[in-house]
């Protein structure tokens, strides 16, 4: 998703008209032909709607408008055009964003349900990065929903060298929910508001402050957007249509298989792959659940990590055996330094630390020549003097030659 700030929004909106960038469903690899497949009616999605199975997306939308669905235009014959390149050219692209969409699209259901949303919109990430949590556009859009840092920024999300919740599908959806909320509140109408999520608000505002257009098929047949809007709203209403029915459409249904975790508050910098040991799972999990923490790390200040449901009790047993083992080793680690710390001597030209037999640090030159008249009580006592004559033998006498300018220090 492009999004255009106000101080550069004349340059940017004549260069993307010129330019134009494709979807990611039409520079992808993913890209395969089969003219063989046969394409389906508007009508099949229709009969398919009015009895949904039981077993398919399409049946969480019988029966329900939710707000501003009214509004959407499956009709227009842009749409039926998508509808056929779905099942024939873009029909693998397609087939594996829409395998991947089971694994999110029950949660992100709820979300936009939560917020009165049409139901439909789930299907928004389906033509913005095909449900890849990490994918990544050419305008620096990440996340499923294609968020830029502005954006998600403005609606919550943290953005930072060790933390981009744009990649997480629960926090994303959240941010892209109310982003759309807002658009519709904006523009009072779907098919604009899904345009200007695409190339931005103050595009499709200044055409219509300066009516040039009045709905966006107008805009669109006219030219006043870039081929990327242009395509963009018609190709979600398209992959909408079939992902709601698709076994009407010659695809086989996704199988929702939404995962469950625990949430966690890590305080402290870990590994993802210490978490998984600790948690007794794989690393590769952990990383599936927590796609924000781009790093593979914990950050500094701490965050709530997901876990595979069932290992939170697991984990933090064992992170509390793991600092208290830390805890006892830097215990043991201080001790040692204090040990080899004692009795030791620093010799300077300017000044002498010593240690007497009192323990004193900085004992003074009578202080410490009345201890060696003196034989020490303790062996540790004795060990410092001794350290304490050895090291007398090689410092060399502290003279001063005063002049009438200046002094001077020699050794």
């Amino acid at each position: 998703m492009r999004i255009r700030t106000p101080a550069v929004f004349g340059v940017a909106f004549f260069l993307s008209g010129i330019a134009g960038c494709a979807l990611p469903w039409r520079a992808s690899s993913d890209l395969q032909s089969e003219p063989q497949v046969t394409v389906v009616s508007r009508t099949s999605w229709l009969n398919a709607r009015q009895q949904p199975s039981p077993t398919t997306p399409g049946s969480r939308l019988a029966g329900k408008q939710p707000a501003g669905h009214g509004d959407l235009n499956f009709s227009h014959p842009s749409v039926e055009s998508f509808v056929t390149r779905f099942q024939t050219s873009l029909r693998g692209f397609f087939t594996r964003a829409l395998s991947r969409s089971g694994r999110y699209v029950p949660r992100m259901s709820k979300i936009l349900k939560r917020e009165g949303l049409p139901e439909e919109l789930v299907y928004l990430p389906l033509i913005e990065s095909g449900f890849q949590p990490h994918a990544v556009s050419r305008a620096g859009a990440v996340g499923p929903w294609q968020l830029i840092p502005g954006t998600g920024r403005r609606y919550g999300l943290r953005i930072d060298r060790y933390v981009d919740e744009r990649r997480d599908p629960v926090k994303s959806t959240q941010a892209a929910a109310r982003y759309l909320k807002d658009l519709y509140a904006m523009f009072g109408d779907w098919h604009l508001s899904l345009a200007a999520y695409n190339t931005g608000e103050q595009n499709i505002s200044r055409i219509l402050e300066r009516g040039r257009a009045e709905d966006f098929w107008e805009m669109s047949e006219r030219g006043y957007l870039c081929r990327e809007t242009r395509d963009f709203v018609p190709g979600f209403l398209a992959a909408s249509q079939i992902a709601t029915a698709p076994e009407a459409y010659g695809f086989d249904p996704p199988q929702e298989e939404s995962p469950r975790y625990d949430v966690v508050a890590v305080k402290r910098p870990l590994p993802l792959s210490t978490i998984a040991r600790l948690s007794r799972t794989s690393t590769d999990a952990i990383k599936e659940l927590n796609p924000a923490l781009q790093r593979g790390i914990v950050p500094p200040d701490g965050y709530a990590v997901r876990l595979p449901e069932g290992s939170k009790d697991v984990f933090e047993v064992a992170c509390a055996d793991l600092e208290r083992a830390e805890f006892q080793a830097h215990r043991e680690a201080s001790k040692r330094v204090g040990r080899g710390h004692q009795g030791r001597v620093r010799r300077g030209v300017r000044h002498r630390h010593t240690v007497a037999s009192g323990g004193k640090r900085h004992a003074g030159q009578q202080a410490v020549a009345a201890a060696e008249h003196v034989r020490p009580k303790t062996a540790r006592a004795r060990k410092a003097l001794r350290a304490h004559q050895v090291a007398r033998r090689y410092e060399a006498p502290l003279v001063v030659a005063r002049h009438k300018e200046h002094s001077r220090i020699l050794d």
